[in-house]
This record gives C-alpha cells, structure tokens and sequence, in this order.
C-alpha cells in the first residue's frame, strides 16, 4: 500500500470485465486541498444525519497508521468545530475498543464492525473510511454506519491535490515509492470492491477485486484487499496467495506481510507467522500490532519468555495497547507468575473498563492463588460485560464450589 499508483489518462479500449457503473474520466474529478476536502466530507454526512447526534470517527484505513490517525483526527475536530453533530472524544475510549483488531486484519473495516464499535462508545452513527495516495492525486472515501442498524447512511468519495502543503507534510516522513500506472477503469473496480467489502458482501467484493487485477496484472491493492476478502471467508490458502502477489509487486508492504502472517496462524503455521510478523516490524519498528501478534505465535509455540518480549515491546510502542497488556498477563500466568498477570490484567481493565476477557482471565489468575472471593468478582463483572465470555460461566462455577469447599 506503500506503492504509489499513477491513474493512466488512456482509457482501455476494451474491457476484459467492465465494472458496475461509469467511471469518470480522471479530468473530471476536481483535486481539492486537503482542508477543503475534510470540509467537504464533514458536510456531507451532516446532510443525511440528524442533528445533535452522537458519532464517533472511528477509523480511517491508510497506508501507515499515523497518516489514518491524522485524518481521523482532522474529521473529527472539523465535527466539533461545525457544532451540528455531537463528535465523542477519540483518546483512551477509542483506543480500548481497538483490543477487537488483535484477530482482525488491517484492511477495510466492515459496516458490522463499525456498529459494533459505535455500540460499545454509545454512539449512533460511527464514521470509518480509507485514504489512499497515488501519483496524481489521494483519495478520501468515508462511510457513515448507523451503529444500531449496520446500514450505511451515507458514503462520500473526494479526491485531494497531492501538491496541497499540509498533506506533503503528513506524508512526507513516510517516503515516496517508485511510480505505477493503473488505469481509471480499475480504479473504479477497486473502490466498488471496497464497498461491497465494507457491507459484508465478501463474494462480491472479490469479483470486483478480480476485475481491477484483470485490468491492471501490476496492482498490489487490488490482490492484498482480495486476500483480505477471502481471509474473511475462511480461504486462507487463497488470502495468502493474493498477499504473496502483493509482496512480490511490491516488497515493502509491511501491511501485506502482517495479513499474511495472521492467516499462516489460523492454519496453525506459527514459524511462517513469525517471520511476516519479523519482516513487517522490520519494515515498520514502531508497529505495535505486529509486536503483539509475534508475541501470539510465540505464545503458542509455548515459548513464553519471547512472547512477554514481544508485549513488552507493543507496550513500549503504545502504552494504551490494552490487549498487548492482557496477552502477556496471559503469558505470565502460563510461566505460574499470578502477581505478574494480575498487574498486568489490572493494567488493561484501567486501560478499557469493559475489557471482560482480562476481567476473566484475572479471575483465572486470582483463583490459581486460591483467592476465591476476587476470583468470584473478576468472573461476575466479566459475564455483566459480555454473557458470552468464553468459559467465564464455568469459571465462576468452579471458584464457587472451591470457596465452599474451602469453608
């Protein structure tokens, strides 16, 4: 995604798969600057939301975390600013409820999601999106998700002068990549991947996903969102595929290999696992998340000592990693360290109050020290927090009857 993909002003005289709708031409999209462009995309979601109401900008996909944060960020304060809708603030609150990324890929964030993140900030409508950088221009595309419904209220799309001053500044830390020509066409695929994608249509996603390769064989994207797609669907052997394509094309994808890496995991193959999780930190030292995944597959490999080697890092990296702090409180606890793991449960519930997977996994750790009444209370709040807490019903049983028996 590091790439930076020129669009062609030659129009591809026949298609092999021409995509749903009529693309425009690359002259008719007006370039705006970055400020105006935020402007634009706060005042088309004001248009088809409610006033006053509650929303949060959750989370905008781009090429590196920072350049996300930063729109994400600029969204926000432009709600605040305006006053017609009611943003919530981003800090601690936002950060918790991304412990949901740790099995989660980095691509497109589903309009299920998105209602599911909404549910757990309170508010009503979440914003999500992605920014993308190509050689003329960068694209901005938002989706507003009502977060009791799933539906998409509203998606707007607008295309930014890459010459704009205050983006060459955001993005200028992060390097330029060698130019690559893709045309109009697959662009347009590309996009209307992204939106069938983001509603859950996987299948279609992939079909649109499949036309912008078709049309353009050298287009990193379009093969790592369909492996993304297909990761969802279970097809692992598939995703990796279409993440091997987008490293060869471009082997500096740090995203790519950190995908690819979580579907060798789910096939149970932790050495390979490590070793994208080792290219993607090499590629970017400060990505938390694929510290935190190492840190995973070492855990499962039962090597414990570099798995808390590898939290600890996350943690360094970003001290509100809430899951990196459960992860090695889980780790500790397998080495038979309880005060170890309970600190750091404590940690990620101070973090996230509604963490209830470190509500109960501290309450794993309280009862193996045979404090049964702490025990009793870490399940309790766990189960108020979510009733489905995987084994959190029968630890509750357990610590219960180890209580009376101990009476």
């Amino acid at each position: 995604m590091n790439k930076l993909y020129k669009l062609s002003v030659i129009v591809i005289a026949v298609l092999i798969t021409s995509c749903a709708g009529s693309p425009s031409s690359i002259e008719s999209k007006e370039l705006l600057s970055l400020d105006k462009a935020i402007g634009s995309a706060v005042a088309a979601v004001e248009a088809k939301v409610a006033g006053g109401t509650e929303i949060a900008v959750y989370k905008i996909v781009a090429s590196h975390d920072k350049i996300g944060d930063y729109m994400g960020e600029n969204l926000n304060d432009r709600f605040a600013l305006s006053g017609k809708l009611k943003p919530l603030a981003r800090g601690e609150a936002l950060r918790a409820v991304l412990k949901e990324q740790e099995l989660q890929m980095l691509g497109i964030v589903t309009d299920k999601s998105a209602a599911e993140v909404g549910s757990l900030l309170s508010a009503k409508v979440v914003i999500t999106g992605t920014f993308d950088r190509y050689a003329g221009f960068s694209q901005l595309r938002i989706r507003a998700v009502d977060a009791q419904t799933s539906a998409m209220l509203t998606a707007y799309e607008v295309r930014i002068s890459n010459s704009d001053s205050v983006l060459a500044g955001i993005v200028a830390p992060f390097g330029s990549a060698p130019e690559k020509y893709v045309s109009e066409e697959a662009l347009a695929c590309l996009n209307r991947g992204k939106d069938f994608y983001a509603a859950g249509s996987f299948d279609n996603a992939i079909r649109e996903f499949g036309r912008a390769i078709a049309l353009a064989p050298d287009f990193a994207e379009a093969y790592f969102y369909r492996g993304v797609a297909y990761d969802d669907k279970k097809d692992y052997d598939r995703a990796i595929s279409d993440y091997n394509n987008a490293i060869r094309l471009d082997p500096d994808y740090a995203y790519a290999y950190y995908n690819r890496g979580i579907a060798y995991r789910k096939k149970g193959d932790y050495d390979r696992a490590i070793a994208d999780y080792t290219q993607a930190i090499r590629l970017d030292p400060n990505y938390a998340y694929a510290y935190n995944n190492r840190g995973n597959a070492y855990s499962d490999k039962k090597d414990y000592d570099r798995a808390i080697a590898d939290y600890t890092q996350a943690i360094k990296i970003d001290p509100n990693l809430a899951v990196a702090y459960n992860n090695r409180g889980i780790a500790y606890r397998k080495k038979g360290d309880y005060d170890r793991a309970i600190a750091d449960y404590t940690q990620a519930i101070k973090i996230d109050p509604n963490y209830a997977d470190a509500y109960n996994n501290r309450g794993i750790a309280y009862y193996g020290k045979r404090n049964y009444d702490r025990a009793i209370s870490d399940y309790e709040s766990a189960l108020r927090i979510n009733p489905n807490v995987p084994n959190a019903k029968n630890n509750l049983e357990m610590a219960k009857r180890a209580k009376a028996e101990k009476r």
